[in-house]
């Protein structure tokens, strides 16, 4: 799980915000390191040529993008399947912007492609300096935001929560950016949590049950995998946030597997708590093939109300 920086061409992304793009095919040429650990949900923030301030020349934060998908497309069908959502109103302009990125100068035949969808661009730029992240004015390609501070996204996403979206954006957009915002910089918080704690307490046939009602849960009620996550997953609805987690027990193991449940739903609640600057109302939800008796539905109802 990861956040990346990257280094844009301020024109392409001023061209997705005057156009209200909310989705974008982020190409690079196809001679580019391949990013590591980046899965779907990942973030990737533009960094922008042409937003330079003070002496050290550093470039600003303008928005970003959640990470949907990656691929390899040769230039001609790169445009014909994405056209102006590849950042330029013509083909030939397009072109001459790889060419100009292009360290032969030369057209790739493979660009590589990442999809991102729900962008969201800033009020004005964010500089890394501001949430004590200091890189090099010569980095040409990207970072990992999180290497050296595992909240420095966080950070981020609140700086930007304080600046503001983009007014155009908001604008043209047909949900409240802003609150899309918050749920990043929550549901981001929420996935360093589960880092903390998933500790594989399963065995491998019932993290393939776990994994079924997680998947069961995903496509049925709106719910979502934590990042990170293959088994707890969860709903953000104003001001209210529901993790969803799967209880794999025999009767014979009962009393075990509670107190593991248990210990998960409570450090999930200590450590949201510790982390997170947000007042929302947390609530969890138990997953399970058998049905849960009264003690244990006492159990969470408690948990819910602490």
């Amino acid at each position: 799980m990861s956040s990346i920086a990257y280094v844009t061409d301020k024109h392409m992304i001023e061209f997705h915000r005057l156009n209200g793009n909310h989705a974008m095919n982020f190409w690079r040429p196809g001679s580019q390191k391949r990013f590591t650990d980046f899965i779907e949900g990942d973030l990737l923030f533009f960094l922008a040529k042409g937003s330079e301030r003070g002496r050290r020349k550093e470039k600003g934060i303008v928005g970003y993008g959640k990470f949907k998908r990656s691929y390899t497309l040769s230039f001609k069908k790169m445009w014909k399947e994405y056209g102006s959502l590849n950042g330029y109103a013509t083909q030939d302009e397009l072109y001459d912007a790889i060419l100009k990125v292009s360290k032969d100068k030369m057209m790739p035949k493979q660009m590589n492609c990442l999809y991102l969808d729900e962008v969201v661009f800033f009020q004005s730029p964010i500089y890394l300096s501001e949430v004590g992240v200091m890189i090099s004015n010569k980095i040409e390609s990207y970072i990992y935001l999180d290497k050296e501070d595992p909240q420095a996204t966080s950070k981020l996403l609140n700086k930007a929560n304080e600046s503001g979206i983009d007014m155009w954006t908001m604008a043209m957009s047909t949900t409240e950016s802003k609150s899309s915002l918050e749920e990043d910089e929550i549901k981001h918080q929420i996935s360093l949590v589960y880092q903390r704690i998933n500790d594989d307490f399963y065995t491998d046939t019932e993290t393939k049950k776990a994994r079924k009602l997680a998947k069961e849960k995903c496509c049925e009620d709106n719910f979502e995998l934590i990042k990170g996550s293959k088994t707890d997953s969860i709903y953000y609805n104003d001001n209210e946030v529901i993790i969803a987690v799967p209880f794999i027990y025999k009767p014979k193991d009962l009393n075990r597997k509670l107190q593991y449940l248990i210990g998960h739903l409570v450090s999930y609640r200590i450590l949201i708590k510790e982390i997170s600057e947000y007042n929302f109302k947390l609530k969890f939800e138990i997953l399970s093939e058998l049905p849960l008796n009264d003690e244990i539905v006492n159990i969470i109802k408690n948990i819910n109300e602490g």
